[in-house]
């Protein structure tokens, strides 16, 4: 593994951008420092007959991506002219990280942020911190020493307008679940939501109920799990997203592994609503990972690239930008 190395800033300056998509200024724009790689490349293509065919999943094009969060596991590349038009945030899995959650609310300040996550506690946070700072004892890593705060940072972040509730999103009430009906009825009346989902599979459960809400949503970013056993219902909860969202953008967690099939296991993908586009958008032309924006998951395991140039089909993208070549 390289040294760390620094990214220009938030905003990736080489996509085209989403039509009716504002910058932001210069001067908000953030410089992270991210971790890299020398590791090789795992390449993800389709065959004929594979049950997922990569050219449903091309993003298209749009400037306004961020990354938010982790530099590795954990953070997600996501269009900032949505995360500033929410009025909240939904985040559907927490962990013991938030740093998705700060950087959200850097971006957007008034923002309402609800954390749902029962397996998360100040207790926990406690433990995980104890955990951490003999880590550090052990191997004398500065980042052991920063997350040996866990449950001072849990206490501090977690005040006012951000909450995490200690329920898990389901398709019931049953034992310490809540529904994504709950959930939205506990957001001001029209709001308009950022959802962001990594629960491990369920996703599958509640998709269908979060897309009622279709018209309230800005954009999701959503990890998906065993893509390798449930192709078919993947494929469907993707198509029903597709009708009122584009993909923007595209990758996979290093750590789930590849199908049979040449897809990953645990692909991240990020949507965003069509009515941020005034007109149809063209395939995005950049490679993926994106260089500045993307990092492995775990940064020892070599990534996986997708191979979506010379890709007959595009169904991603509109008719009409198909017929024009873009």
């Amino acid at each position: 593994m390289s040294a760390p190395h620094q990214v220009r800033g938030w905003l990736f300056p080489d996509h085209a951008p989403c039509a009716g998509a504002s910058r932001e200024p210069a001067s908000q724009v953030k410089v992270i420092e991210t971790v890299s790689t020398t590791s090789p490349s795992v390449k993800v293509n389709s065959q004929t007959g594979d049950p997922i065919q990569l050219s449903d999943f091309h993003p298209v094009a749009c400037q306004s991506l961020a990354r938010l969060g982790s530099p590795n596991d954990g953070g997600y590349v996501v269009p900032l002219v949505a995360v500033v038009a929410s009025n909240a945030l939904l985040s559907f899995g927490l962990s013991h990280d938030w740093r998705f959650e700060r950087d959200f609310k850097k971006h957007n300040p008034s923002a309402i942020i609800h954390c749902y996550d029962p397996t998360v506690s100040l207790l926990t946070a406690l433990q995980f911190s104890v955990g951490q700072l003999l880590r550090f004892i052990q191997r004398f890593r500065t980042r052991y020493l920063v997350r040996a705060a866990t449950w001072i940072d849990y206490i501090l972040f977690f005040r006012a307008n951000v909450v995490h509730f200690k329920q898990r999103i389901w398709r019931d009430r049953q034992d310490n679940n809540t529904t994504v009906d709950d959930a939205f009825g506990r957001l001001p009346s029209g709001c308009q939501v950022f959802a962001k989902l990594d629960i491990e599979g369920s996703e599958y459960r509640i998709l269908d109920d979060l897309l009622c809400y279709s018209r309230n949503i800005t954009s999701l970013a959503i990890e998906f799990h065993d893509v390798d056993i449930v192709a078919g219902l993947f494929n469907s909860l993707v198509e029903k997203i597709k009708r009122d969202f584009y993909i923007v953008h595209i990758h996979a967690n290093n750590m789930g592994g590849m199908a049979p099939f040449h897809f990953p296991i645990a692909p991240e993908i990020t949507f965003l609503n069509k009515r941020f586009f005034n007109s149809a958008p063209s395939p995005s032309q950049l490679e993926y990972p994106v260089p500045g924006l993307d990092n492995p998951n775990h940064a020892d395991l070599p990534d996986f690239s997708f191979e979506f140039r010379g890709l007959a089909a595009d169904r991603n993208s509109s008719p009409q930008s198909k017929q024009q070549g873009l």
